[in-house]
């Protein structure tokens, strides 16, 4: 008796690679939306439409707009918080590889998706959906900005002015990337240089401060 030989393995397959890139469309597509009108002036229908995606699958993709924004804060979180050369830098506890993304990540986001970042913010004030996804994801950068500042600054003693840098850090390079979305056309190296240099201050000081307890 000959068996015959199916091929749904590769038809299941083919189907995630559709579900995959049709997810990323509507997530590209959301992004240009919600940066050109906001989040409350566009709509499922709108992103249905033009994405190319029915509003009927879009919802089996995503269950809400909020879903929506969900997915693309994960991922930018992710772009913010990815590079290989970070989580090796802080296994290893690489001081060079540290101030590298220090100096990355002041530089990040252009202006649209600062202006994204900004709606988001903005209707996390008045979505609590929004507002734990936000939480949630601050909280992620906030985690990893602690182990990447204690590779530069080590010691139980300086956990409280580690939790106040990286805080200061944070708000740093949120106040850069709004700066970038009201003036496009400006030159901002300074600015990342200034801030980067007050990094490094409180870095030092910290470090002078342990050498000063163990003498």
């Amino acid at each position: 008796m000959m068996m015959t030989i199916t091929s749904r393995p590769e038809t299941s397959a083919a189907e995630s690679d559709r579900a995959t890139l049709r997810r990323s469309k509507i997530v590209a597509t959301a992004r240009q939306l919600f940066t050109e009108n906001g989040f409350h002036a566009t709509g499922v229908a709108q992103i249905a439409s033009k994405s190319g995606v029915a509003v009927g699958q879009l919802y089996r993709d995503f269950s809400s707009k909020e879903a929506i924004v969900a997915s693309i804060a994960q991922t930018d979180c992710l772009d913010y918080l990815g590079p290989d050369s970070l989580r090796r830098g802080i296994e290893e506890g690489d001081a060079d590889a540290v101030w590298a993304w220090l100096r990355e990540f002041m530089s990040r986001g252009d202006p649209d998706g600062g202006a994204l970042i900004t709606e988001i913010l903005a209707e996390s004030t008045r979505n609590p959906t929004i507002a734990a996804l936000f939480q949630t994801t601050s909280g992620d950068v906030r985690r990893t900005m602690l182990a990447a500042i204690e590779v530069l600054a080590p010691g139980e003693a300086l956990a409280q002015r580690r939790a106040q840098l990286a805080d200061l850090a944070l708000a740093l390079s949120l106040g850069l990337l709004q700066r970038r979305v009201l003036d496009a056309l400006g030159a901002h190296g300074d600015l990342i240089e200034t801030a980067m240099r007050l990094i490094r201050y409180e870095i030092d000081d910290m470090r002078r401060a342990t050498v000063n307890e163990v003498v």
